[in-house]
């Protein structure tokens, strides 16, 4: 994967801040992709490998094969209380002690997600 330049990462990070606290409300499957929706109208667009992580258990998905989202399904309705990014563009969703999402993008040529917030729009391919 390619790393994000620095400026890259800070715009990245500062649009997820605004995630924190907010609760996780829906998922649009399609064929494709995936949309996560949050409290605020912000929406994070995967199309790429993604993980559910549970203590010492994890299951993977993908945001291109819609039967993957049901491992997504017990994070409805939860607060996220933090919210990263690494230089890979590599992004967690931290719900609860040990229990989150991460989605992780791949080296496609495409755009593996895209952050929507009020702050704008962020493609990472």
């Amino acid at each position: 994967m390619a790393s994000l330049s620095q400026a890259e990462w800070e715009h990245l990070q500062a649009d997820l801040n605004g995630l924190k606290a907010l609760i996780f409300v829906g998922i649009l499957v399609g064929i494709g992709s995936m949309v996560l929706h949050f409290s605020d109208g912000s929406s994070l667009l995967v199309q790429c490998p993604f993980e559910v992580y549970d203590g010492g258990t994890s299951n993977k998905g993908h945001g291109e094969s819609p039967g993957t989202a049901v491992i997504l399904f017990g994070f409805l309705n939860e607060h996220v209380l933090d919210v990263s990014v690494d230089v890979v563009g590599r992004i967690t969703l931290e719900f609860s002690a040990g229990r989150g999402i991460r989605i992780i993008p791949d080296d496609s040529g495409f755009e593996s997600y895209v952050l929507r917030t009020s702050k704008g729009v962020s493609p990472v391919y």
